[in-house]
This record gives structure tokens, C-alpha cells and sequence, in this order.
């Protein structure tokens, strides 16, 4: 049978026991028992798909450096869905002044492992390394959680740094947190913003990105920032898709 346009229908079974099954597109199936009931009230509700576009993808990215490192560039390569779902995300980026100066980053990212309709996850694990003017030679590494609500994205994770001034002959290891927000708009570009602080014992290390695309072409600002480095990188590719 079917329900009218307030939801009212009338079925006549032979079974006081039986089994209705209730269903419509967009919406959960749903199994009630009568159990002698000959009026009934049901509640059903939508059905949810969450799309995701990341995956057999291949990035490539020229990027320049505004401040210290005008040269470089950019790849990101994700796999197809593994793994209930998620995908698998490698990203190596690499800029320098072709001189003193190397500035780069490397991420291996778990997308979306975890995913019902309001709610995801994303793991990740990161690397940074920049030598700057022969005073500095520093790397720190992160593991990362994202937890994805809507649109709004919570980051947390542990950070550890190994810091290195040839000046003073400073050098240590320190390890804190590290926390971030981000979140993504509508048209035209589509852009998603993230911004991340990794606290330590005498330093604080910063991170800002906005990035976005349309039909294949993408474009990137980032900001880094630790001790008396700092560096804003634009970058502009293409998406090739496998």
C-alpha cells in the first residue's frame, strides 16, 4: 500500500504478527511488528550519503615563497577508497632560495576512516624541515587528529621539535600540543581554511592555509612560522585525475 499525503494508509494482512516494511527513496527502510496492533503510528527518517571527492587524485603545484624561499613546488597523491571508505593522502612540498635557504613539508594523511552523517575523521602525520640563512637547522614532526562536524573541522595532536641555532649553539628537543580550526565556505572557488599552533617549551610554531579550486585548477596560500622564520607561499596547479 501507500500513504496519502499526510502519511495515513490502511493494509489489511493476514497475520496479526506480521512484519510491515516501510520504505521510500531518500529515506531508512524500517521494520515494524504488529505484535495484535491494528492502528499504528511509525516514524521513519532520511537516509544520509556523504560524498567524498578525494580520492585517484595527483595535485601538482608551482609554488613560490614571498619571503625567503622563491622557489618550488608541490605534489599531492591520493589513493582509491581502501579500508571501509577512507583514503590515503601523501603530500611532499619543497622550496628554496638556491642558496642557504631549504624549506620543506611532508604529510601522510588517513582521510575520513571514521564517517557517519554530521561526523569524520581524518589521521595524519607531518613533517617540516627548514634551514634558514645558516642560523637555523630545525625539523618537528606532528600526528594529527581532525575531528570534521558540517563544516567545522577540530584539530588536535602531539608535536615534537628539534630545534637547532648555529648562532648560539642552542640546541634541544621539546614536544607539546598542538590544536587548529578549520572550516570551508561555498562558490566560487570553494575555499577551506585551516589554521594550527604547535606549543613547546620555548617556542611556538604557526601554520595558516587557505586553499581552493575550480574545474581542475587550484590555487594555495600558506603561512609558517617558527622562531625568526617565517614564510608565505603561494602556489598554483592542476588536478589530474587517475
Amino acid at each position: 500500500t501507500q500513504s496519502d499525503l499526510d502519511g495515513q494508509f490502511e493494509i489489511e494482512v493476514s497475520d496479526p504478527n506480521a512484519i510491515l516494511v516501510f520504505s521510500f527513496v531518500g529515506m531508512l527502510t524500517k521494520e515494524y511488528k504488529l505484535e495484535g496492533k491494528n492502528k499504528i503510528t511509525v516514524k521513519t527518517k532520511w537516509d544520509c550519503n556523504k560524498d567524498f571527492f578525494d580520492a585517484y587524485d595527483i595535485k601538482v603545484y608551482g609554488q613560490t615563497g614571498l619571503i625567503n624561499n622563491p622557489f618550488g613546488g608541490k605534489i599531492d597523491i591520493s589513493s582509491p577508497y581502501i579500508f571501509f571508505g577512507g583514503v590515503l593522502e601523501a603530500s611532499y612540498s619543497y622550496q628554496t632560495n638556491s642558496k642557504e635557504n631549504i624549506f620543506q613539508e611532508a604529510s601522510l594523511e588517513f582521510k575520513h576512516p571514521i564517517s557517519n552523517c554530521d561526523f569524520d575523521i581524518d589521521l595524519r602525520a607531518s613533517y617540516r624541515d627548514f634551514e634558514f640563512a645558516d642560523k637555523l637547522d630545525n625539523k618537528s614532526y606532528s600526528f594529527e587528529t581532525d575531528f570534521n562536524i558540517s563544516k567545522y573541522s577540530l584539530i588536535a595532536g602531539y608535536s615534537h621539535l628539534e630545534f637547532n641555532n648555529m648562532n648560539s649553539l642552542k640546541k634541544y628537543n621539546s614536544s607539546g600540543v598542538l590544536i587548529g580550526f578549520g572550516t570551508s565556505f561555498g562558490g566560487p572557488l570553494y575555499p577551506e581554511v585551516v589554521g594550527k599552533i604547535s606549543i613547546y617549551e620555548d617556542n611556538v610554531e604557526y601554520q595558516g592555509k587557505i586553499q581552493g579550486g575550480y574545474k581542475g585548477f587550484l590555487i594555495f596560500l600558506k603561512y609558517y612560522k617558527l622562531s625568526s622564520f617565517n614564510e608565505l607561499s603561494l602556489g598554483i596547479g592542476y588536478n589530474f585525475n587517475y
